[in-house]
């Protein structure tokens, strides 16, 4: 069983609260905490604990990161499946566990608490990753890193990365065993109309409960079929056996004008293991086995 620490920005795309749907439900996985990301985290958090709630999980604590990149001020806004919530603001209050740390230092001291190696998985912008590995050098050398995040294979700034590319950068020179899930894998794992629809027909508290968010991101963003980007990474944590991975040296650009956010492969000793294909059909069908049951 692989310890883990879920870091997520859940509640905009509807591909997060799938990945903690799999997390949660991987008896490879022990999750010890899930801690959010990025804008509204508060709003996050209890998007996590709502869906624990379904689960009957009280026993994994949530923790708030933080909200804004390393050296930008960006607005921040309500998640669109917040709209879930209604009604259940108060009662998950109740669950709260005002928890004094900062993010660094509670994630720190999950890893230095673990006897076995821990695995973060990172979900969403690196921001938490960063500020824990930063204040915290001897982490990289007891825990693992396996993100969702990067682009190796065209010009593009993948969403994780254009959030925080300072923070990135961090992350990639810091010495912690990498690895990359990143689109040029992710976009091939498509949850199809028969997939989409089994899903939202399951009994199922959780899963009914996640087909509510997933119905707030369709409306929101006009989309009908999920990318299982984030759920590709938390199954790569216990298994490759649906990826092919190669090593390269990544190097995130942080200055460019056009390029600010891209992922670059450059020489040099390798920083990552960059996933470079998927056994996609086999994925997506792992998935909702996993998540149905």
């Amino acid at each position: 069983m692989v310890n883990v620490i879920l870091d997520t920005d859940i509640g905009d795309d509807i591909d997060d609260a799938l990945a903690l749907l799999l997390a949660l439900k991987s008896s490879e996985l022990n999750v010890r905490a899930v801690s959010t990301v990025y804008g509204d985290v508060k709003t996050r958090a209890m998007l996590v604990l709502r869906i624990m709630e379904e689960m009957g999980i009280r026993d994994i604590p949530v923790k708030t990161g933080v909200s804004k990149p390393l050296l930008e001020d960006r607005s921040i806004e309500k998640p669109n499946q917040a709209a879930t919530l209604e009604g259940w603001e108060g009662k998950l209050l109740d669950r709260w566990q005002n928890d004094r740390r900062s993010i660094a230092d509670f994630i720190a001291s999950l890893i230095e608490e673990s006897a076995e190696e821990t695995v973060i998985i990172s979900i969403g912008p690196l921001t938490n990753i960063a500020l824990t590995l930063a204040l915290n050098p001897w982490i990289a050398d007891k825990a693992k890193l396996v993100m969702m995040g990067g682009c190796f294979s065209k010009q593009i700034a993948e969403y994780n990365i254009s959030r925080d590319p300072e923070a990135a950068r961090i992350v990639f020179e810091s010495g912690i065993p990498l690895t990359m899930v990143g689109l040029d894998v992710t976009l091939k794992c498509v949850m199809n109309n028969e997939y989409v629809k089994m899903f939202k027909s399951s009994v199922l508290p959780e899963v009914r409960f996640v087909s509510k968010m997933m119905d707030a991101w369709m409306s929101h963003t006009k989309s009908t079929n999920p990318i299982l980007h984030d759920p590709l990474a938390v199954a790569t944590s216990f298994t490759q056996s649906f990826v092919a991975v190669r090593p390269m040296r990544i190097r995130v650009e942080v200055r460019g004008e056009y390029t600010r956010g891209f992922t670059v492969p450059v020489e040099g000793k390798p920083n990552a293991n960059v996933c470079v294909d998927v056994k996609n059909e086999a994925f997506v069908e792992f998935f909702m086995n996993r998540v149905l049951k």
